[in-house]
């Protein structure tokens, strides 16, 4: 009698334990069928995990960079040194296009257009774009949406 008592035990803790995970993975499904933000979220969590948050873009400006937080949709140009030339790191848009709650890494994507000054952000989440300016003068920089 003391040997079934614990099969029995056992054996009802894996019944439990199976039938819990069977609920997740329903739920879970479920969550991800709706068109709502928690398939986003899902799809941000487990597709995006190995995305870096921060990613650099080359212009054809020999000085410039542009920084993305690919999270929230943030972007700032960055100038390095060169001979007469000043380093800096100017915010283009000073809030992201998401609250950092909202996004996940590789959630935005920077694409160059044959205007050296403008680039296209895409929310890989919603399919969102905006349009993204640089500039040398601060009246030139701005992340617009795109309708």
């Amino acid at each position: 009698m003391c040997f079934v008592a614990p099969i029995a035990i056992q054996a009802q803790t894996k019944v439990s334990i199976d039938s819990l995970l069977r609920e997740v993975k329903e739920l879970r499904r479920e969550l991800h069928k709706s068109d709502s933000l928690n398939k986003l979220y899902l799809d941000g969590i487990y597709n995006n995990i190995d995305k870096p948050r921060y990613k650099m873009y080359q212009t054809e400006n020999t000085y410039n960079l542009l920084k993305l937080d690919s999270r929230t949709g943030r972007v700032w140009q960055v100038q390095y040194r060169m001979k007469d030339v000043d380093p800096s790191v100017v915010s283009i848009n000073f809030i992201g296009v998401v609250l950092e709650i909202d996004g996940w890494d590789g959630r935005f994507e920077l694409y160059p257009t044959k205007n050296m000054y403008t680039f296209i952000m895409i929310d890989t989440g919603t399919g969102d774009t905006y349009q993204v300016q640089w500039g040398t003068s601060y009246d030139y920089r701005f992340v617009e949406k795109l309708k």
